[in-house]
């Protein structure tokens, strides 16, 4: 316990260089981690000793695992309290949900530390220094990874809100809201960012120049500029199937965030669970904010008033059940509170019982 808090304390003060409460906070969960394993390990049955290789495949998985929990448990727990919104099933899923067999994998690295310590001493330790070191290099290039693509989607997002002024900001509010969708439907991590991602670009294939004298246009568009219009759900999920990591489900997310739920939507008519679940919660997220914010054709409409736009269209546009989570969500509300305003008549597509979808499209 010592041993491991004194590194912790070193690393993250002196070289991470983090806040003074993060520093604390690691340190003594690693301690915590290192003491609670070393119970359970010894009260399995394990032993240690410096003179004699000793293995037992029980105690030691169960010392990986206590280990495991705790050190990934707090963490979630931090990250769960100190962000809002944030459950800590889904900080879980984000931190350790899928390092589990990674860890385990990793911790046969001890086993063999120990054996070659007792067999080699210092010379068995200095054996081992490059697996682990290229083990950290293979980390901190995945982190790389996830890292250039985050700023990648930054720019096709700014790229896109250059094109079209009258939509700046409007993908991250649908990001957002979708999040907070999937959020309640208690989604796992992995499916939340995918969301995020496919939220964020889902309008992306806008930036190309057939779709930029359309986005200008004051007017109702003609049903040829509307064809064309439509086809941008196509040319955005093929822009973004160029990212290898964002093929597949991203991209199916994309495709399909305008298919209607009793499959008179486009590009391909998909109806009902056909729909990704994803690509159903973009429809939705998408239309609130497109309906309670200002355009050049209308002000936006009150929360109340979307809602019972929502209701209307539920089962024909939208899956029903995400209708009823969206007008009986206080986190919805508190996301579009500071939106709220006196309620105009509503835009004559509306009026006339034809479908929401040409108001965003």
């Amino acid at each position: 316990m010592l041993a491991s808090g004194i590194t912790a304390l070193t690393v993250d003060a002196f070289v991470r260089r983090k806040p003074t409460i993060r520093v604390w906070f690691n340190t003594a969960q690693y301690m915590l981690a290192v003491g609670l394993g070393t119970v359970v390990y010894q009260s399995l049955g394990g032993t240690v000793s410096l003179d004699e290789f000793s293995f037992s495949l029980i105690p030691f998985a169960a010392l990986v695992l206590t280990f495991f929990i705790v050190n990934h448990g707090s963490v979630s727990l931090a990250v769960s309290f100190s962000s809002s919104g944030v459950s800590i099933r889904e900080a879980w899923g984000r931190i350790g949900g899928s390092a589990l067999v990674t860890d385990l994998l990793s911790s046969t690295l001890a086993i063999l530390l120990a054996f070659l310590y007792v067999k080699l001493q210092f010379l068995g330790l200095a054996v081992i220094i490059f697996p682990l070191f290229l083990a950290r290099q293979l980390y901190q290039k995945n982190l790389q990874l996830n890292e250039e693509l985050e700023e990648k989607l930054e720019l096709m997002v700014k790229a896109m809100e250059a094109r079209d002024p009258y939509t700046s900001g409007h993908s991250r509010r649908v990001a957002e809201y979708a999040v907070l969708i999937g959020r309640e439907l208690r989604l796992s991590s992995g499916d939340l960012d995918s969301i995020k991602r496919a939220a964020l670009l889902h309008d992306v294939g806008k930036i190309y120049e057939e779709f930029a004298p359309l986005l200008r246009k004051d007017g109702r568009l003609s049903p040829e500029e509307m064809m064309i219009m439509r086809s941008h759900v196509v040319r955005s999920a093929q822009l973004v199937a160029t990212a290898t990591r964002l093929r597949g489900n991203v991209e199916a997310m994309i495709r399909h965030h305008h298919e209607n739920y009793d499959g008179s939507g486009y590009p391909d008519g998909l109806s009902g669970e056909q729909i990704p679940m994803g690509a159903r919660i973009i429809m939705v997220a998408d239309t609130v904010d497109a309906m309670t914010t200002d355009r050049p054709y209308r002000k936006a409409l009150s929360l109340q008033r979307a809602i019972e736009e929502l209701r209307k269209y539920a089962g024909l546009q939208f899956d029903p059940k995400l209708v009823d989570l969206v007008a009986g969500s206080p986190g919805i509300r508190r996301l579009l509170g500071a939106l709220t305003s006196p309620e105009p008549s509503l835009p004559r597509s509306i009026q006339d019982g034809t479908r929401i979808a040409r108001v965003r499209a």
